[in-house]
């Protein structure tokens, strides 16, 4: 199972599976609005895994970084509660931050420092390897 869910439907699986190549995100995003349509979707974990993979590809940042509410969208998914959203969402930022300082500049404005500073503490009462891993990861290219 690729962890998709079942309500995502199989417009969305092919969405996202279709992500997984360079060719296939070009595509997506030629799909008017799509951004939009996607971070309306309930399905926020399989929207997270799309969204990564479009990140994945760093010719498609400056257009993915000119929707703010992408950012927000990112930020918000990072969450204890739900630790596999939360992991897909840190390598998301990760991946943006990695590679562009421009991205880096954005999220700082967003409150991503907020946002990982407070999972930071989280941890500390309610472990979870799985995200300190991927945490760790990110702290180091964000300070």
């Amino acid at each position: 199972s690729s962890g998709i869910n079942a309500e995502y439907g199989v417009c969305g699986s092919l969405v996202t599976h279709g992500t997984y190549t360079s060719f296939g995100q070009k595509m997506v995003l030629t799909i008017p609005n799509i951004l939009d349509i996607l971070l309306e979707s309930p399905h926020k974990y399989n929207v997270l895994i799309l969204v990564r993979n479009l990140v994945f590809n760093v010719k498609l940042h400056p257009k993915l970084l000119t929707h703010t509410s992408l950012i927000d969208f990112v930020l918000s998914s990072i969450v204890l509660e739900k630790p596999k959203q939360t992991v897909i969402a840190l390598q998301v930022v990760l991946y943006f931050i990695k590679f562009s300082t421009k991205a880096k500049s954005i999220f700082r404005t967003k409150g991503a420092g907020q946002v990982l500073g407070k999972l930071e503490l989280q941890l500390k009462n309610k472990p979870n390897e799985d995200i300190l891993a991927d945490l760790e990861q990110l702290l180091l290219v964000y300070n």
